[in-house]
């Protein structure tokens, strides 16, 4: 092996894989291809670009409890990697943006060009699609544990607005307080429940009223956040004409 063989390997493994690459990680082609040339050329010289986004997070309520309670951890990822595959791809199909699973959830996003365009049929129907898929998720899950809580399910919640989207060596991820916004209203809803926060609840109900066909009914209610423990007024989406009781 010659001296200079090390050091081209390492250079080889510096080179950043390049942006279809990274994109294709994290949406299916026709998607990525909605990119305009502004964002991608951000991407590529400074490895962010400014965006619109409606963030959806996913977080399972009492996911610890579950875990702790599995009859096999390695049944329980095994359940989990297939749920995450499974919003992957719903996300996808559904025009959105998949960036991660966070060991008890998952965050994903749409991008807009400004609030006169919200991706107002999109969202609610991911929403609608992957709360069925959490529900086989819990079903496998109790089906493996020794004991199991009541309350355990996926709660779903929304916002939007400025971000930053960043791409980290061959991944991207969206930063923003739309993702805090979203994290605190999924934290807040309860099992089988769509939140978003007072800004986007507004907005979507202004949507849902113009639009011609069917369309989710969404009505004011109060979560307790982190930031707010005596409550904060929010939105929930009633998905497929039925209302999810708190």
């Amino acid at each position: 092996m010659s001296p200079s063989e090390p050091a081209d390997r390492n250079r080889s493994l510096a080179v950043p894989p390049d942006l279809e690459s990274v994109l294709a990680n994290h949406a299916p082609a026709d998607v990525a291809a909605g990119l305009t040339e502004e964002v991608r050329r951000d991407l590529v010289a400074a490895g962010a670009a400014s965006v619109q986004a409606l963030v959806v997070v996913g977080d399972l309520r009492l996911s610890g409890l579950v875990l702790r309670e599995a009859v096999s951890p390695s049944l329980y990822a095994r359940f989990v990697v297939g749920f995450t595959e499974a919003v992957r791809s719903l996300s996808g199909a559904c025009g959105g943006w998949f960036d991660k699973f966070t060991g008890d959830g998952f965050v994903t996003f749409w991008l807009y060009p400004d609030e006169a365009h919200l991706p107002a049929d999109s969202v609610p129907e991911f929403c609608q699609a992957v709360l069925p898929a959490s529900e086989k998720l819990v079903n496998d899950l109790r089906r493996t544990s020794r004991n199991f809580p009541t309350g355990v399910g996926m709660g779903l919640g929304l916002d939007s607005g400025p971000c930053e989207l960043v791409r980290i060596g061959p991944a991207l991820t969206i930063v923003g307080s739309p993702i805090v916004g979203a994290s605190r209203m999924a934290t807040g809803a309860r099992a089988g429940e769509t939140i978003a926060n007072v800004h986007l609840g507004g907005l979507l109900e202004q949507e849902f009223a113009r639009s011609i066909g069917r369309a989710p009914a969404v009505e004011r209610t109060v979560v307790r956040t982190k930031e707010y423990p005596e409550g904060q007024e929010a939105y929930r989406l009633e998905l497929g004409g039925a209302a999810l009781a708190r």
